[in-house]
This record gives structure tokens, sequence and C-alpha cells, in this order.
């Protein structure tokens, strides 16, 4: 989706796409305004002899002050300017925004969406506690309701073509159909926040911005350079868990037909939570009991991941009733640590045989491998390959 800028100068809000084809040799792919307090987490790609190549994975310095939520606070923004490690020729900006929107949704949503604009505090569920992230989801599930045929062709008739960037009520939206009629994944950010990004960077300085999507959009294109899917002919249905929340998608052909967002349980924070009321532990002993396959912590995750597993398992029979796929290993990313006890609790008790790959796995590391295949690079990365084909 291009956004002009200036008579010379252009923004993408991607969406994601199948792995393949023409792709840019060098970009940098980066999360801001996400929940990590180590830093902003960056990666850096180079495609060479038909392969990813890692260059560089660190949590940068974020820029300075928060991501405008009105025009007023566009003219206070930083000069941001990248460590030299990450001085790409362009850099994909995955961004977590309370205003964004990233979702499937019918067409008649979709329309509803444009016509309401900016989205306002009650069709967003954000963090109470401003040291969190913030950022929050839209809820337009795949079991919307479908609209009568008479209705569908009304609507198609007014709806954007796909990747075609429309403006409408202050904000960019771009759609994209899926497989399954009447179905659309919709992405949208506020003009301003796209226009104080996109200006983030000096001017005439590496790297120079080309890609500005929302974090969710990110995070579905994570998995398209995975072995894992290429080995399943592009099907897969994938869990994802982040701090405060967890997510599903589907994908036939390497091509997007599912995201759902999971609406019983929070992320791998309340899974914490979880652990450490169940088991009676301190704060600091959650990360080393998860760790530690000798110790059986399912008495404490089966409330918290029960309701999980059961969504999951609709998304699955969705995958096999409306697109005929049959899976059979779910892919887990996100999960930072305690990976182990969840497969085995999601195979014992529901017989559903979860795999958790790495970050980077199907990227080709540097010579020297000192990058840890930490869970948060995930939206980073997902930015660089789906902005890939963009910028080429």
């Amino acid at each position: 989706m291009k956004l002009q800028l200036t008579r010379t100068k252009t923004i993408d809000i991607s969406l994601p796409r199948k792995s393949g084809g023409s792709t840019s040799s060098d970009l940098v792919g980066v999360e801001l305004f996400g929940s990590d307090s180590r830093g902003a987490p960056a990666v850096r790609l180079a495609h060479k002899k038909s392969a990813w190549h890692l260059m560089a994975a660190d949590f940068v310095k974020p820029p300075a002050g928060e991501l405008p939520e009105k025009w007023e606070d566009v003219s206070n923004r930083s000069s941001w300017e990248m460590p030299p490690a990450f001085q790409a020729p362009h850099a994909a900006i995955a961004i977590n925004s309370r205003l964004s929107i990233f979702s499937q949704a019918t067409a008649d949503t979709v329309l509803q969406d444009m016509s309401r604009g900016i989205p306002t505090g009650s069709a967003h569920v954000a963090s109470s506690d401003p040291g969190k992230r913030r950022f929050a989801i839209r809820r337009n599930e795949s079991s919307a309701a479908p609209t009568s045929s008479k209705s569908a062709e009304n609507v198609a008739s007014k709806m954007p073509d796909p990747g075609v960037p429309t403006a409408t009520n202050g904000m960019r939206f771009t759609v994209r159909p899926l497989a399954e009629s009447g179905q659309h994944i919709e992405a949208a950010l506020p003009e301003f926040q796209v226009l104080w990004l996109a200006r983030l960077l000096p001017e005439g300085h590496r790297p120079t911005v080309a890609s500005i999507q929302p974090a969710e959009a990110a995070l579905m294109a994570s998995v398209l350079a995975q072995p894992a899917l290429a080995e399943a002919g592009g099907n897969a249905l994938v869990m994802f868990v982040r701090a405060d929340s967890v997510f599903f998608a589907g994908y036939r052909s390497g091509m997007p037909v599912l995201w759902r967002h999971c609406p019983v349980q929070g992320g791998y924070l309340s899974m914490y939570d979880a652990v450490k009321r169940g088991l009676g532990l301190d704060e600091s002993m959650i990360a080393a009991v998860l760790e530690d396959t000798l110790i059986d912590p399912r008495y404490a995750l089966e409330p918290f991941l029960a309701p999980i597993l059961n969504e999951l398992e609709l998304s699955r029979a969705y995958l096999a009733g409306k697109h005929s796929m049959k899976v059979d290993r779910i892919l887990m990313m996100g999960l930072p640590v305690g990976g182990k006890h969840v497969c085995s609790f999601a195979k014992e008790s529901f017989h559903m045989e979860l795999f958790e790959p790495g970050v980077f796995d199907g990227i080709q590391p540097p010579p020297k491998d000192t990058v840890t295949s930490d869970c948060a690079f995930l939206p980073a990365l997902g930015a660089a390959i789906a902005a890939s084909e963009v910028v080429a």
C-alpha cells in the first residue's frame, strides 16, 4: 500500500504476502513502541543466493518521545538515527499503535471501519498501566456473520481495490481478499502517525523508511521464511503468543487465510501470573520453573491453557471446513519460556501436536553467530520480510 508523502517519496503500509519473487537485497526491520524494556528489537537482513542472511539483530535505543495520537502532536517529532550495524538502504517499521487496525473482517465491517475513521477508546482495549505497551487489538473475528449475496454485491462495488491505498476520515486503509469469499484482511493506520514515522529517520542518511506496518501484520509475516512452512507446502496454523495477547493465523500455499485474536485469555504475562499463583512462587522463580523440565507446572497451567487450546481447535476446524486443510502440527511462536510444558500439555490433554520452531529458522546466521533467537525479534523480522518485495 503506497502512501505518497512528497513528489518523490512514498511509504508502503505492508500486508503479509507469499515469500518469494523479487526481494530487496539489504534492509532493516524494527519494532517500535513495544513492551520490551531492553529497547526496540531490530534485525538487518540481506538476500544473497536465494536465501536470507541475518546480518545483525539487537535491541536499539528507541526514538525519544511517544507516538502521536492527534495531528497537533506531529510537530513534536524526534530525529532518530539507527546504529551503524543497521544502516541498510531501507527500513521497515512494525508499529504498536492503539489506533491501528489489523483484522480479518467481512466487507461490511471494512466499510464500517472506513466510515468510522480513527478508532476511539471504546473500540479498543488499552492497558491501564502507562508503563505497558500502548496498543490494543481489533476484535473482528473470522466467525463474523456472512452478508446476503445481494448485500455482498453492493458492498463489493464500494470496496477499495486489493492493495490500493484508500484515505478516509484521517485513516489510511489497505485490504486484501482472503480465499474464503467475503472475507478480507484489513490494515489501517492514522495518517498523522504514518507521517510522523516516515519523517523519523533523517533525510539523506541510511536507512530510509520504506514500509510502515501494524505490528500484527509484521507478526503474521514472520513465519514466511520458516522451513516448517515450506515443508508443509505453505499450509500451516500458527499460534502467536505475545505479552498481552494470543493470535491464530492460517496459511494456505504460503498465503494468509485466517487471522483471529484469541478472546479468552491474555498473553504470556498472564501465563506467568497463573503459574505464580498456582504454585505459590516468587516473581524471580517463574522463569526458572518454566525452563526446568523436571518440574511439572501443569496443575497451574491447565486453567490458563485449556481455553486457549479449545479456541485453537476451533481455528483448526475452521481451516478444515472452509479450506479443506488438515493441520497435524501447529506452530507456536513468541513464547519466551515454558514452550516444552505447553507442548506437553497440548499433546497429553488435547492430543494436539504443537511445534516450537526457532525465530530465525530458515535465515542464514552471520559467520560468527552471537545473536540470540529471542522471540522479541519476531515482529522486526516479519516487517523486513513483508517489506522486502515492496522495496526491491
